[in-house]
């Protein structure tokens, strides 16, 4: 067998490390043809590129048939691990392996850093920790409010999608590539500032001896645009329970619910769920892949994830969990000052890094709400010229528009690709067999190592992770495979989950904790634990095939170990 798919990148020859790591939670799944041309190779590329030449690396550095950070191997996202790590080793305060730690969860699992000729370069290291010390003294990053303004307009001004034709569809899909380069750029910017403003307090935590004080001062810090559908399906899910005829509809089982709700005629019902389908329909399920359902394409998603939330009392109330986090917060904050209040370098350090990681964290996760919100821009294009096509027999299905390159969209309407995307979908379902390898070096790995084997794992009764939000908690283990599939996630279970990307975080509503196989300290799952003021612990390796599901577990989120009980 021969790896490969026809959107396939050549490793770099000068930067040869590629990661799975943190690419893996918003690309888990293989990458279509038209996505890859729309987000990476071509905008994405931009985005990362302006970033980057700005902080770490100079532009001769880079072989000029490469991307930058994101390329395709097996049809699978990875991220340049090499480029990633510059950060690390030309900065005066950081090495490679806090970068590893902060955005990869793990340094033990991936190769030593391999220094470079440029890492000495006084320039580059002046240029990098000058940029440091504006992120570790900013009090706002206005670029990414501003984009976002942006991008609301782009989406309130969109046209009657079925009423253009169909090259104005097409541009439609290629208006937005700019715009996604930009918010990319400010998205990197945001990362990249998140990871070195809070590593500032995480460090100071560590040399007092106080693991653990970092992740409360991080919790509850508000204005996280990724949380807010958790509180609005909040609103909704109490609407049903108190609500005899829409509770009893419900435990009537999923088919067909939409249609059965609306038929209740409950007017605070239908408005509350036509307006979260208004404001986060973007969001679903590997939503910055352009074939993937979203909320709005497909609203049963979102009644599966208030099927489940509406089981919870009224006292796992998010925004009553998000106070108590901010508590927890205000309480250690106050014990990390009094601990560095007679050290004037050290209090410093503290009070500004906690104002300037408030300003980016949340920045991080809004310019990836922004990013969605462009993407599924061009999905609701593309979709709309899928269906005609099919229409008309110019393609066999919709979907198979998401096979088709942007090059190649001319083609399309022209009735000169049916045959071709049908052909590429069946090989792209095929690469959904297989397991990609974590990491690479120089080459693609052979076939057998992308084989889906199962792992086996020690039976120890401790799951070592990382430590993502603060707390102990103690529970049934529930294992999650899909969240467009939470069915036996009972209020007060933990939350056992490969990955978490936004469309997971309902489902932490009424957990009472959260482990997730992969991630690291910037996780989405971690900022949105935070937030909602529950346990959670990120690079739990293999957490869904090692605790049994309904097993009862202790999720010890300031150590970062998961014990089964029983």
């Amino acid at each position: 067998m021969t790896i490969g798919w026809f959107i396939d990148d050549i490793p770099s020859k000068s930067f040869p490390i590629y990661t799975r790591g943190n690419v893996g939670e918003v690309f888990p799944d293989p990458v279509s043809p038209l996505t890859a041309d729309h987000t990476w190779h071509g905008a994405g590329d931009v985005g990362v590129r302006d970033f980057m030449y700005r902080f770490t690396i100079d532009h001769d550095e880079v072989d000029p048939d490469n991307n930058l950070m994101f390329e395709i191997f097996g049809g699978y996202m990875y991220l340049n691990l090499s480029v990633a790590r510059l950060m690390g080793a030309r900065s005066s305060g950081m090495t490679p392996e806090m970068v590893d730690m902060g955005f990869f969860g793990s340094s033990s699992a991936l190769p030593p850093y391999q220094p470079r000729p440029k890492d000495q370069d006084e320039q580059i290291t002046a240029r990098v920790d000058g940029l440091m010390f504006a992120w570790m003294t900013a009090t706002e990053f206005p670029k990414v409010e501003t984009l976002t303004e942006t991008v609301e307009s782009v989406v309130m001004n969109r046209p009657v999608l079925a009423s253009v034709d169909d090259m104005a569809l097409v541009q439609r899909t290629r208006d937005m590539m700019p715009l996604f380069a930009e918010i990319f750029s400010a998205h990197s910017e945001a990362s990249a500032a998140a990871s070195v403003t809070m590593g500032a307090i995480t460090g100071l935590a560590l040399g007092l001896g106080k693991p653990g004080l970092d992740l409360r001062i991080a919790g509850g810090l508000g204005g996280v645009a990724s949380a807010a559908p958790s509180f609005a399906m909040w609103q909704i899910s109490r609407i049903v329970r108190n609500s005899s005829a829409l509770t009893q509809e419900f435990e009537s089982g999923l088919d067909g619910l939409e249609d059965r709700l609306f038929a209740v005629q409950d007017e605070e019902f239908n408005n509350a769920f036509r307006s979260l389908l208004e404001d986060y329909g973007s969001r679903g399920p590997n939503e910055w892949e352009l074939r993937s359902q979203t909320w709005e394409t497909n609203p049963e998603l979102v009644l599966t994830l208030i099927d489940r939330m509406r089981l919870a009392e009224d006292d796992q109330d998010p925004q009553i969990r998000h106070q108590e986090a901010q508590e927890r917060s205000s309480v250690a904050l106050s014990e990390l000052r009094s601990m560095v209040s007679g050290d004037e370098t050290s209090a410093g350090t503290l009070e500004i890094a906690v104002t300037s990681s408030s300003v980016f964290i949340p920045a991080r996760e809004n310019a990836k709400t922004a990013i969605v919100k462009v993407v599924h821009e061009v999905r609701l294009a593309a979709l709309e010229l899928g269906r005609r096509l099919a229409e008309d027999g110019r393609l066999e299905h919709p979907q198979h528009i998401f096979m088709v390159q942007d090059k190649e969209l001319e083609e399309a309407i022209a009735g000169n690709m049916g045959k071709e995307a049908s052909d590429r979908e069946e090989q792209y379902l095929d690469l959904f067999t297989l397991t990609p390898p974590f990491w690479f070096n120089g080459d693609v790995p052979p076939a057998e190592m992308w084989q889906s084997t199962k792992a086996t794992y020690p039976e120890r009764k401790v799951v070592q992770g990382m430590g993502g939000s603060a707390g102990v908690v103690i529970g049934k283990a529930r294992v999650i495979t899909d969240p467009s599939d939470p069915k036996g996630l009972e209020p007060g279970e933990i939350l056992v989950a490969p990955i978490t990307d936004p469309a997971w975080t309902p489902l932490f509503v009424p957990a009472a904790g959260v482990v997730v196989d992969v991630g690291a300290t910037m996780s989405h799952a971690v900022i949105v634990s935070r937030e909602l003021g529950i346990p959670c612990v990120v690079s739990a390796t293999g957490a869904t095939s090692r605790i049994p599901d309904g097993a009862e577990i202790r999720v010890n989120g300031d150590t970062g170990t998961v014990t089964i009980l029983s």
